[in-house]
Parts: C-alpha cells; structure tokens; sequence
C-alpha cells in the first residue's frame, strides 16, 4: 500500500475515534449537562441536534477517507483536502477558544484528535509512492532512543529509584496520578514495562533491518502497527484521561501527562509509524 493511502486510512480512523469519543463520553460529559440546565425547548431541541449532527459528521468523514484509496486518484484526493480542511477548522477553533476562556489550550483539548487529522489528510494527496529512505532510518532510530530512556526510567522505579520527583509519594502522583499513601505498581509490573519497552526497541530495529529477526517482515510490521496503535491511543487519552479517572484532576500527573507524557506517545507512533513505511 503506498504511503498516500496509508495516511487515507490513518485519518479515517481517526475521524471515527472523534465520533466514538464525541459519541459516548462528550454526551455523557458535555451534552447532558448542557441539557440538564433549565433551557428553553427549542434551545434543548437545537442543541441536541447540533451535537449529534457533529457525530454524524466526524462518521461520514471517517468512512469517505477509508474509501477514497479505492478511488480515482482525483476523487480521493478531494475527500483528503475536504476532510483536512474540516479537522483544521474545528483544531482552530477549540485552540482559539480555549485560549480565549481559559487562557490556555488544555481545558479544551480536543485540538490534539484534529491537528493529526488535518495533517494526514492535507499529507495524503501529495506523497504518493514511499521507498527506503534516510528519514525511515532517522524516524527508527529516535524512537528507540526515546524508548531505551522510557525504558532506563522504569527499570530505575523498580530498583527503588524516584527520579525524577523528590520521594516515593511524589513520584507516584507524577506518573500514576495515585493520591497520596498508594504505593507505586509492583516492582514485577515495572520491570515488565521495562522489558516491553526495550523490545519495542528492538522491534523497531529489527523493522529496518538492523537486527536479525526470526520472522517475516509481514509480522514485524504487524507488531510495528500495533505499537503505533498502542501509542496513538496512550497519547490521545491522556487528553481526556480525566473522564475516567477523575481522582487525577489537578494532580501532577494530569499536568505532564497533558504537556508531556501525551505528546511524546504521540511522538512515539509518529516515528514508529515512518520506520515503517519509509
């Protein structure tokens, strides 16, 4: 499959998750409170409306861009810009208005499902055919980099190490979100953390062919599309992590993993991903 259909599919699936979080938890966490406050019947029945219409148009989106690789060039390419076009203009106005109410742009953080959006889709039209190249080798190589740390600082927690917070309790609401008192997940836990991420790693290795691996290459590329998953999902809830875990409101750990650990898994199956198909 070539790159430009890839990230076709790529932005498709990611227009369906924004409908499903839309869908679910945003009429579970904004609609009806909305509709819980004493409105008018109309303005109940418009808004409702409204937000379920936004449901239907993330979906429709979703499954044009999981079409359009089976279509003329032309026509597919038309869905991408449209799709694109679409996800920027919700990304500018989530970041502009949470900017606007809050002063920052995390009170509001659906940009983060957007931005990828626009991006793959705008990309998509233009990359055509993908072969071996230096980028592929420099995408792997960071994050192996990037894992082998995540890796190092897990294994330092299961040796009884709190960098990088001050003590234990510190640390747990740093990176668990855990309040105060609740011991850090078992050292057993950690080191199978550690030894997962390390083989990531080697994963993505062994993806570019600097290590020999005792598989066809249609596996690691199958695990490498797992770990993109994998990362994609980590990076992305942890924008909205606070639904289902609201004891972490106002910890630390919803600060990094806002400003943070989110990114960096996003990072993650950035570069993951163009190991794989450059």
């Amino acid at each position: 499959m070539v790159l430009s259909n890839v990230l076709l599919v790529a932005a498709g699936l990611l227009a369906l998750l924004t409908a499903a979080i839309h869908g679910v938890l945003g009429t579970r966490e904004i609609l009806r409170p909305v509709l819980a406050a004493p409105l008018g019947a109309v303005v109940r029945g418009t808004t409702e409306t409204a937000w379920h219409l936004m449901t239907w148009h993330f979906a429709v989106l979703g499954v044009g861009l999981l079409v359009a690789p089976l279509l003329p060039v032309d026509a597919a390419a038309a869905i991408a810009v449209l799709t694109g076009a679409s996800a920027l203009g919700y990304a500018v106005a989530f970041l502009a208005f949470g900017w606007w109410r809050f002063r920052d742009p995390w009170h509001m953080p659906q940009w983060v499902l957007f931005v990828p959006m626009a991006v793959t889709s705008f990309a998509a039209p233009w990359m055509g055919d993908a072969g071996p190249s230096v980028w592929g080798d420099l995408a792997a190589a960071i994050a192996i980099v990037v894992l082998i740390v995540i890796a190092g600082l897990h294994a330092g927690w299961a040796l009884g190490s709190t960098f990088p917070a001050r003590d234990r309790d510190a640390l747990v609401r740093t990176v668990v979100g855990a309040p105060i008192g609740q011991p850090m997940p078992g050292r057993v836990a950690t080191w199978v953390v550690a030894i997962g991420l390390v083989g990531m790693a080697g994963w993505t290795a062994a993806l570019r062919g600097w290590i020999d691996a005792p598989m066809p290459d249609a596996w690691l590329r199958v695990g490498a599309l797992a770990m993109v998953a994998i990362f994609t999902l980590r990076g992305i809830g942890g924008f909205f992590e606070v639904v289902l875990r609201p004891s972490i409101r106002d910890t630390p750990y919803m600060h990094w993993s806002r400003r943070l650990y989110s990114p960096i898994a996003l990072g993650l199956a950035t570069t993951i991903a163009c190991a794989m198909l450059a």
